[in-house]
């Protein structure tokens, strides 16, 4: 039998009296944070249980109440400028309705005039919207505006800009021969001179001149500089070739041949070089072209073939060591001294040519330009051609790269980046070069997304180039244009009018002044029928901007939708693991008092007990 001695009684008293306080001082946590655990080694069930709940909690918590609601608030914004987009292009729209009216007086057309330049001036302005100081439609270039703001900003700014066209984007336009305003007695008491100088017995017929275009995003592009690239499939060879014109026109490049006209060794005389591609050599490399006509060099592969310089004249042998050496292609140019450009060329037996010219000269000339010409105007921003040409593009399914240098900007005009490649000319720091297009032509989409829930993601940003299309400004510009040109017809009808009411002139001046005025008529009547036609026509096309438009409101919206849809599965989610995670950590406070109570209760309880076996000895036990 065990002796039980006083020590051991003692021991065993105050093990149980600190068991039963260390009992109560958890217990009293537990009330005080109404948590199951205080640390890990409490429950590591629960605590495991814990960690993985109040992770999954932290993650839908970040989804729920940062990430979908700042996409909500981007889109939100995004939403409202779309809208004030639709509703000026529904005001251009009834502006343009207006404008193909039959009848319209003088005030009328002041009253259109006026209203499409305040849109003009504002029409972009809803591009540059930004939410938390970041621009909504810019893609990746959140800190950038759409447009030009100011013309202290945009005169100064120079780019190289490279637009993309093909055959579809080719429409037609009218253009005018003959036109005056002019209404000074110099001018309309006489008749002009024709081309020979000598005085015409009538006044010049106005007429109109239809011709296709190409139009650039742009107008008044620097003359020099630019480059006009056609792309097409070469009907022999089934290849894809492409002629690449200079601005002055003396050098092509076609197949990667580059042909320039230059000085020849006889002073007045031209002489023409031909650079072939990385790999090849030009045979002959140099030409004279001493008469017109067609021009030609072989291509030859360089490791294939040599210039064999021991024959007189040199001639082009193969090399041995290559026992099946690439044939030579054969490229060509037109060349002739009187023409201006000297060098042209053709497409798939289509003569072709490119020259660079301004409006003035065009209308001097009464946009007379060559059945096999294509014409820049670096003014207006066109590139103007006849039929004979446009059918030939359409037939071969052309596409068109124009590479060009513009210097000064507008307000309120589209910034290139956001559409075009190009390079931004910086005076204190290294050029800006912005690649938009991957080298099959494809737009590389700059879509912004965020995570709204796992594995979800949502596109929150419109695209500029979705809704804001260059053409809306350019079209603005036309239809004033128009509009100018009929209150400048009806001004001059009215002076030239004025002059013959007001009795100060007879004989020939007054002969002179009534054809003058039955001309301005004609002009009058053609200018009205002219705004009537182009306003008619321009209907379908503001209708296709708000068509698109609403269409990227309803695609907005729908993405808005799967956004809220999120947000209230989110929500759920969120109030599912807060309660799971309740269940898990937290207790209910009725049971801590029980289990308080119960520790307080055995705690007093082995007070007693310690204090009454505090008076005993081993005597009273035996």
């Amino acid at each position: 039998m065990m002796r039980v001695t006083n020590s051991m009684i003692v021991k065993r008293t105050k093990s149980n009296i600190n068991s039963n306080r260390s009992k109560i001082d958890y217990t009293n946590n537990q009330m005080s944070t109404q948590k199951k655990i205080t640390k890990p080694s409490d429950n590591p069930i629960i605590a495991i249980r814990s960690l993985r709940l109040r992770s999954t909690l932290s993650t839908i918590t970040q989804y729920y109440e940062n990430n979908i609601s700042d996409a909500e608030s981007w889109m939100d914004c995004t939403a409202t400028a779309l809208m004030n987009m639709k509703d000026m292009l529904d005001d251009a729209y009834s502006r343009v309705v207006y404008g193909a009216t039959d009848e319209l007086e003088a005030e009328d057309r002041e009253t259109i005039l006026k209203a499409l330049q305040s849109l003009q001036q504002q029409i972009y302005c809803e591009g540059n919207a930004d939410y938390a100081r970041r621009t909504v439609f810019t893609g990746y270039r959140t800190n950038q505006n759409l447009t030009f703001t100011s013309n202290k900003e945009a005169k100064d700014e120079h780019y190289k800009i490279t637009e993309r066209f093909d055959y579809k984007d080719i429409d037609k336009k009218s253009y005018y021969a003959n036109q005056f305003d002019d209404t000074s007695d110099d001018a309309v008491t006489k008749l002009p001179d024709d081309a020979q100088g000598n005085p015409m017995t009538d006044v010049p017929v106005f007429s109109e001149v239809e011709l296709n275009r190409l139009r650039l995003a742009y107008d008044n592009i620097t003359a020099n500089g630019n480059t006009l690239s056609i792309s097409y499939t070469d009907q022999a060879t089934k290849e894809k070739q492409t002629i690449t014109f200079s601005a002055d026109g003396n050098t092509i490049t076609k197949q990667g041949c580059t042909f320039t006209v230059g000085q020849g060794t006889t002073p007045g005389t031209d002489k023409i070089t031909a650079t072939a591609p990385e790999g090849y050599f030009a045979f002959p490399s140099e030409i004279d072209p001493a008469l017109a006509g067609a021009n030609q060099v072989q291509l030859y592969k360089s490791s294939d073939w040599m210039v064999d310089n021991n024959t007189n004249p040199p001639s082009v042998i193969r090399n041995p060591a290559v026992t099946n050496p690439e044939q030579p292609k054969t490229v060509s140019v037109n060349y002739d001294a009187a023409a201006t450009p000297k060098l042209a060329t053709e497409l798939n037996g289509q003569p072709i040519s490119y020259r660079v010219t301004n409006t003035s000269d065009l209308r001097e000339n009464n946009y007379q330009i060559g059945d096999n010409e294509i014409v820049f105007d670096q003014e207006n921003g066109e590139l103007i051609f006849k039929d004979t040409i446009a059918k030939k593009f359409d037939a071969e399914r052309v596409s068109f790269n124009f590479e060009y240098d513009k210097k000064g900007f507008k307000e309120g005009e589209l910034r290139p980046e956001n559409y075009f490649d190009c390079t931004r000319y910086m005076s204190d720091r290294d050029d800006i070069v912005y690649e938009n297009f991957d080298e099959n032509g494809n737009w590389k989409t700059q879509a912004i997304y965020y995570n709204i829930a796992g594995g979800q993601q949502m596109q929150i940003n419109t695209e500029a180039r979705e809704v804001f299309s260059s053409d809306i400004r350019r079209d603005i510009d036309e239809l004033i244009d128009v509009v100018s040109m009929a209150m400048t017809a009806q001004t001059t009808v009215d002076e030239i009018k004025k002059k013959i009411e007001s009795g100060n002139y007879s004989g020939t001046d007054l002969e002179n002044l009534n054809k003058w005025y039955d001309a301005a008529k004609k002009q009058l009547d053609y200018a009205n029928q002219n705004m009537h036609d182009t306003y008619s026509d321009y209907i379908s096309r503001f209708q296709g901007y708000l068509d698109t438009v609403n269409l990227e409101i309803t695609d907005l919206g729908g993405r808005g939708e799967r956004v809220e849809m999120t947000k209230t599965r989110m929500s759920v989610q969120q109030s599912t693991f807060k309660e799971l995670k309740s269940i898990n950590e937290d207790m209910d406070l009725s049971d801590l008092v029980i289990n308080y109570t119960a520790a307080s209760v055995a705690y007093q309880a082995a007070l007693q007990a310690a204090a009454k076996i505090g008076k005993m000895t081993l005597l009273d036990f035996i």
